[in-house]
């Protein structure tokens, strides 16, 4: 099988959000990735604006005109020739990281069609289901927290994370409040989104810790690797982060207790089979971020499945509801009862894309 032509649809913005007068709101825009074989299978992803890269006219611009002429006549099978020949590890470094963590899942996508399965089982699947948790968009009032927390709850989470202010004292009154209203059955977590210095995060984490809260995520800006180093030897909570690069020297240093792949933006399946393993090889928790497109969900979920070191999916929300990003999906993925999200059955990322909502859709196609 050979790589025949690659489509970029520049799609129309669909949603935007605000955090509140301190967050001003933002437009989410998507740009849908296509990879043709002479196989006649298809492979896809949807690149979400997560990342500055990330905006459609950027990420087409470097599919097309860099990348496009090193996939044509490769073999969709030969994903680690292709991922090395196109950057390796240092997608993000350089900037290049959503277009080609794009194509490498794309190319993921390809191969699971191909050989009749999903993605996780062709990996070699350790599970079918995992708990999710609700991952929340920052709120600026704490009557809509507690609005929200009472909703997933409601719904059948059992954990929810949140994303506050960034200002120490009042994050600590609706970390407070939470946990005061759901009470200790629900698994809480706390994302501070790099916000605090060194002291501010240890009294933060202090707090968290008494609260039993499950994780203290992304408190120092994220290349302070000493402080990270610190933190985690003062904390008894779990000091989870987003690691885009230096990956071994996070690991070695002890500056992490639990790895946050961001591989949507930088190296794709690939990458996360990589980081996955060097998690579990050196004893950490492998905890992807997921936020984001639903077609990135359904990637980050293939993997989780095909690993033990791992506990839970992001599953984002805005305001109590899902769905925020299920963008021209026939397919989507939501919580059973109990809390659970289940492996696709259907072969490669799992989800069917409507082809009529893209056309609908489309600015343009590059």
């Amino acid at each position: 099988m050979k790589i025949t032509d690659v489509k970029v649809h520049i799609l129309k913005p669909t949603f935007s959000y605000s955090g509140g007068k301190s967050m001003p709101p933002r437009e989410i825009k998507y740009t849908l990735l296509r990879i043709f074989t002479d196989g006649g299978i298809e492979g896809d992803y949807m690149i979400w604006s997560g990342f500055p890269t990330a905006f459609p006219n950027i990420v087409a611009d470097l599919i097309v005109r860099a990348f496009k002429p090193q996939l044509i006549g490769e073999d969709p099978f030969y994903r680690e020739k292709i991922w090395q020949k196109i950057g390796g590890t240092s997608w993000s470094v350089h900037g290049a990281g959503p277009a080609l963590g794009a194509i490498d899942i794309a190319l993921w996508d390809i191969v699971g069609k191909a050989a009749h399965m999903p993605i996780y089982k062709l990996l070699g699947a350790f599970r079918d289901k995992v708990k999710a948790y609700a991952s929340n968009i920052r709120m600026e009032k704490m009557e809509d927290f507690l609005n929200e927390a009472s909703k997933l709850k409601k719904k059948g989470y059992s954990a929810y994370k949140l994303h506050t202010s960034g200002i120490p004292i009042d994050d600590l009154k609706i970390c407070k409040a939470i946990r005061e209203s759901v009470g200790d059955e629900m698994i809480l977590m706390h994302d501070a989104a790099f916000a605090y210095d060194n002291l501010e995060a240890l009294k933060v984490g202090r707090e968290l810790e008494k609260l039993n809260y499950h994780w203290f995520e992304a408190p120092l800006p994220h290349d302070d690797i000493s402080g990270y180093v610190e933190l985690t030897k003062a904390l008894e909570i779990p000091i989870a982060l987003e690691v885009l690069y230096n990956y071994a020297e996070y690991v070695r240093r002890g500056a992490i207790d639990i790895f946050r792949s961001v591989a949507d933006f930088t190296g794709g399946i690939t990458e996360m089979i990589k980081t996955a393993s060097l998690c579990y090889l050196s004893n950490l928790k492998w905890e992807p971020h997921s936020f984001g497109s639903t077609l990135c969900q359904a990637a980050n979920l293939q993997v989780i499945l095909s690993v033990k070191n791992c506990d839970f999916f992001e599953l984002p929300v805005y305001q109590g509801k899902e769905g925020i990003f299920d963008v021209a999906m026939k397919d989507n993925i939501r919580i059973d009862e109990k809390g659970y999200v289940h492996g696709s059955k259907k072969p490669g990322l799992g989800l069917e894309i409507d082809w009529n909502q893209v056309e609908e859709l489309t600015l343009k196609v590059l």
